[in-house]
């Protein structure tokens, strides 16, 4: 896939998400913003050309997202991200806590697609 690809997957996903209300399907709900985020930081690592292959691959490409892009926080936002894609598996967030990650997730993908 190329940047534009995953941009467009990564809204996509958001979109997907927003079907899924955190009371109903807060799993669903988790899987589908950890998408968002992954495919938005797979799109700022083949701009830039970075390997983009593994989970660990992705959270390097955003610890180094503030290097390209003036965001100081793309880290914090995407380890929120990876914590909805552990509670997909395990089901630990509560509503509320799923809703302000969701909020993270959210800026961070609308944050990257606009610098990029």
């Amino acid at each position: 896939m190329n940047e534009q690809d995953h941009v467009q997957e990564a809204f996509r996903f958001l979109q997907h998400a927003g079907l899924f209300a955190a009371e109903e399907d807060r799993l669903a709900r988790s899987e589908m913003l950890w998408c968002a985020a992954a495919h938005i930081v797979k799109a700022v690592a083949v701009q830039q050309g970075w390997r983009n292959r593994s989970h660990k691959d992705l959270f390097e490409v955003a610890s180094k997202i503030s290097s390209v892009i003036a965001y100081p926080d793309a880290y914090f936002h995407f380890s929120a991200a990876g914590r909805l894609h552990k509670n997909m598996y395990q089901g630990f967030m509560t509503g509320r806590q799923l809703e302000s990650a969701a909020g993270k997730v959210t800026d961070f993908v609308n944050r990257i697609a606009a610098a990029i």
